[in-house]
């Protein structure tokens, strides 16, 4: 076997209900484990533990768009504001190019076949946005997930579309699903 390939930082995206987050410049994903002593007399001075729960958050940081229809700072306000679970999908778009955004907008990992991605339910614990004089408004959003963060393997299927689709192509998706 040669070489791995490097994943670009670039490449793994979040998207939130079925949208990428739009001029989005990072994203983190963190899983944590909480543990508890397990050790005994047995044990000798060695100490042992044992998982007891699971946890999971993620963030996206990204500039603001003065665009109402893109998933950005007024969408995240919104979800935020409703303080229920959002749907997650971390991943590579299924339609991946280096050319920048496609024409239809980015297409969730999920409608790739045989394409590894993350999924879960998550709140919008942090919604921050700087706006800096001479700077480009940014947001963070930091999201803690609800549950389990399931790995999945993309099964092919209609697309989720990002925020600059147009409305015609969203309705022919829809139309498939049914």
């Amino acid at each position: 076997m040669g070489k791995a390939k490097v994943l670009n930082g670039k490449d793994f995206m979040i998207f939130m209900g079925g949208k990428a987050t739009a001029l989005s410049t990072n994203h983190k994903l963190t899983l944590s484990a909480e543990t508890s002593d397990a050790a005994s007399k047995d044990d000798g001075m060695w100490d042992e533990s044992v998982v007891t729960k699971m946890s999971w958050e993620a963030s996206t940081e990204a500039l603001v768009s003065a665009d109402p229809e893109v998933e950005s700072f007024d969408t995240m306000y919104d979800k935020f504001i409703a303080g229920e679970p959002v749907d997650v999908v971390l991943g590579i778009p299924a339609n991946l190019s280096n050319d920048g955004i496609p024409e239809q907008g980015w297409s969730s990992p999920a409608t790739k076949q045989g394409q590894i991605y993350y999924s879960g339910k998550a709140l919008i614990t942090t919604l921050e946005r700087t706006d800096a004089k001479g700077s480009n408004s940014s947001m963070t959003v930091s999201l803690r997930g609800q549950g389990k963060l399931n790995k999945k393997t993309g099964a092919g299927g209609y697309a989720l579309k990002s925020p600059v689709a147009s409305s015609v192509q969203e309705k022919v998706n829809e139309k498939e699903v049914e």
